[in-house]
């Protein structure tokens, strides 16, 4: 159900689509349009009243999609969208039932391992988690009429207020134990064939990569959420201070072929499911994922001499501008 509502409130996915002229109703393309539309999803209807009914609904959110797709062409947006499943669905026919509301809270309790202390307790949650969930739905109907450019879904906080949530809206951390970074600290050792003389000098070193860690975890989390568009990651130098990382020169970078970058950017794209509007949006983003890429690989040849301390990688937002 939930994805039913959601579908139908933001016209579908995104995807790229022909900016045609509006055809009347009477229009011969209009009705073919509408009945391959029909044959692609398997629409019947009992009468001729209720496939009239359908229909009309089904150009009503036509004629939405369309605007918005020709405001897109004309650079006033920057997504299209199409037709789908439940363009000829009103938001009352998909409006859930109590027991509906019910099974989709079960699911979502189950997918986010939810359980409450007392009944009294989850009738709390529940009704919090329904409120977030209003929210989201009128936030998609809005995007659905093009008056915003993202949609929203229900995460792990949706049973939570605005005051419990934790800051950012960034999905917590677990917080490790001690343990947890002794192990991890073992484990880089390991990697990186580090072996210290003492006791005080191995806390010392600990005490560095800690820091270094820290530092490189708060960086991730930008990165999660968008405000940077590379990830951060240790290295061999975790454990040394500014003044102690060695000062040799910069290697030369490797530089790939003009193919190789190519098929590098596709891999990237593959991976992040990234998709453009037009062949001169593609070459756009694709500039700014180079010149990232470029930032990226400079960042970590001067990890790989010692002059910082962690390494970057590219991400989901390579391709966008700070």
């Amino acid at each position: 159900m939930t994805s039913l509502v959601l579908l139908l409130l933001v016209a579908v996915a995104i995807n790229s689509v022909t900016c045609d002229p509006l055809p009347e109703d009477g229009d011969a393309n209009i009705h073919q349009e509408f009945e391959k539309w029909k044959l692609q999803h398997e629409k019947t209807y009992p009468s001729t009243e209720e496939e009239t009914k359908r229909k009309e609904l089904w150009l009503a959110t036509r004629k939405r999609v369309m605007e918005h797709n020709l405001k897109a062409a004309e650079g006033l947006e920057n997504y299209t969208t199409t037709m789908g499943n439940y363009a000829d669905l009103s938001i009352e026919d998909v409006s859930p039932t109590e027991e509906e509301l019910d099974k989709e809270f079960a699911m979502w309790k189950t997918k986010h391992g939810k359980t409450y202390n007392s009944t009294e307790e989850e009738a709390k949650r529940r009704n919090i988690w329904f409120a977030t969930r209003t929210t989201v739905m009128e936030h998609n109907r809005k995007a659905a009429n093009g008056l915003a450019t993202w949609i929203m879904g229900l995460n792990h906080f949706s049973d939570l207020t605005s005051e419990e949530r934790p800051r950012g809206g960034l999905f917590p951390r677990p917080r490790p134990t001690k343990e947890d970074l002794d192990e991890e600290f073992e484990t880089w050792k390991l990697t990186h064939g580090k072996t210290y003389n003492s006791t005080e000098e191995e806390a010392k070193r600990k005490d560095i990569w800690l820091a270094t860690r820290r530092r490189v975890m708060e960086h991730n989390k930008k990165a999660a959420n968008g405000s940077v568009s590379w990830t951060m990651g240790l290295n061999q130098f975790s454990d040394m201070t500014h003044e102690e990382i060695p000062k040799g020169g910069l290697l030369p970078l490797p530089q790939p072929t003009e193919e190789d970058v190519d098929k590098e950017f596709e891999t990237w794209k593959e991976k992040h499911g990234k998709t453009y509007d037009s062949s001169e949006e593609e070459a756009k983003r694709k500039n700014i994922w180079l010149a990232t890429r470029r930032r990226v690989m400079e960042h970590n040849q001067k990890a790989a001499n010692g002059s910082v301390s962690w390494t970057m990688g590219l991400n989901s937002f390579s391709d966008l501008l700070h």
